[in-house]
């Protein structure tokens, strides 16, 4: 899944639907506790100590929210979930270590977590790892096999104790990637088992546990040569302690929207032309956002159709990216160059099309191709097209193209768009600004949080 401008818009989510309770104790601060291994100590490619997941986390945590304290003083290279256990257990102290780095103060751990309201725990690859020979790049796989069943075991065990010390604090536990993608293919297989073996441990256990789950292994494996560039060392790179931490803030905002009470409470945006009207939440909520804007005149104008160089405009503030070169139209020399911009970027993921090198940026959109470009974003967004079950049971689409079709059953399937009544979605109908506000709205709700 590519990541670009809708993560800001879900901290947005994450802001209007915090729960009561969190938002309480973020007015007084979020202390966030790092648990585990190297990964979150930061060793990095090379060997040498440096910015961890955890870190990354941290400064984005720091960014959005009032995050009150940050510790990683308890992940040490080398640890197991064992280690991880018996610090708990035996209330060990250790000095504070946060973005600043090692500071003279120490805490000990219990009252660290008692104090958290965030931990990350990441540990369990060096319960298997001594079962692999570097001399001969072997398993031994009974010895990997029980030691992955004696650190699920070991996780319970963590989570019960956190549990006890801290009821209310959010866990979240890292899933293991494949560390030796550069071996042999003959020894992918035994990998692949080894570490979805690791992870359904560790899935099982934080279910049990009540913790969350952050899957990291196919997300590493799309790029391995960028996250793990160093063959002869399985920690990862900069970038992929990035996208790790970024997975960790997916997993807070499923937490917090699944958790979240209703927005009745929320104070939106208005505009002298929204109050009453069926779309003033969804038209709140994309200004809010900055994917749509009003008028200088503090109006929406809702029911204005919209052309094709406005869909480009937004479809180019949702996305986010900066186009690597110019669009070829002909026809839109003579907007800014921040809307060309754009429209190059739109252009560029294959969102929006021209035809013979001419946008025709003053056309109006239909609601079939809203349909085609939204269901373009969830490709592009997703990496793979949506496959509907079968297609939308309405009157008036039979005579589209397959895509077209494929795309209007999209948004009917994921319950963005039911139609016009009485069996029609009316494809050739204008979409107004009002519609694409609610369209966008419940793209990204439907497809981020179901």
């Amino acid at each position: 899944m590519r990541a670009f401008k809708l993560v800001a818009i879900l901290f947005l989510v994450l802001q209007l639907v915090l729960p009561m309770s969190v938002s309480a104790q973020e007015a007084e601060g979020i202390d966030y506790l790092a648990l585990g291994d190297s990964l979150a100590a930061g060793i990095q490619e090379t060997g040498e100590l440096g910015l961890s997941y955890a870190d990354f986390l941290a400064f984005s945590m720091a960014e959005e929210y009032n995050l009150s304290s940050y510790n990683k003083g308890f992940s040490y290279p080398g640890y197991t979930t064992l280690d991880v256990l018996n610090d708990i257990k035996n209330n060990v102290t250790k000095p504070i270590y946060n973005v600043d780095g090692l500071q003279s103060e120490s805490v000990a751990i219990r009252e660290s977590i008692a104090n958290a309201e965030v931990i990350t725990i990441s540990a369990g690859a060096n319960d298997i790892l001594k079962s692999f020979n570097k001399e001969t790049l072997e398993f031994d796989l009974k010895g990997a096999f029980e030691g992955v069943q004696q650190m699920g075991k070991n996780y319970e065990a963590i989570l019960k104790e956190i549990a006890t010390i801290n009821p209310d604090a959010v866990v979240f536990i890292m899933g293991y990637y494949n560390p030796f993608p550069y071996l042999d293919e003959d020894l992918q297989v035994q990998l692949d088992a080894l570490v979805s073996a690791i992870n359904k441990i560790i899935q099982d256990a934080a279910y049990n546990g009540m913790a969350l789950f952050v899957e990291t292994a196919s997300y590493i494996a799309e790029d391995f040569k960028t996250y793990l560039p160093n063959p002869q060392n399985i920690h990862l790179s900069e970038a992929g302690y990035k996208l790790v931490a970024d997975l960790f803030l997916t997993e807070l905002y499923y937490y917090f929207y699944e958790n979240a009470e209703s927005f009745e409470e929320i104070e939106f945006l208005t505009f002298t032309d929204t109050e009453g009207h069926w779309a003033e939440e969804y038209i709140s909520f994309i200004a809010m956002s900055g994917i749509m804007s009003g008028y200088e005149d503090g109006s929406f104008k809702p029911d204005q159709a919209l052309k094709r160089v406005h869909v480009a405009t937004i479809m180019g503030n949702v996305l986010g990216i900066e186009a690597t070169q110019a669009a070829p139209f002909k026809d839109i020399s003579g907007y800014a160059e921040e809307t060309q911009q754009k429209i190059a970027a739109v252009y560029e993921t294959g969102i929006m099309r021209g035809n013979d090198n001419y946008l025709k940026p003053e056309e109006k959109v239909t609601r079939a191709q809203m349909a085609l470009m939204m269901s373009r974003l969830y490709e592009y967004v997703f990496e793979k097209s949506y496959e509907p079950k079968k297609i939308a049971p309405f009157k008036d689409i039979q005579y589209y193209d397959v895509e077209t079709q494929k795309a209007i059953t999209m948004l009917y399937e994921l319950e963005i768009d039911k139609g016009k009544g009485e069996g029609k979605f009316a494809p050739k109908n204008e979409v107004t600004r009002a519609e694409a506000a609610q369209i966008i709205t419940d793209f990204v709700f439907s497809t981020w949080f179901e």
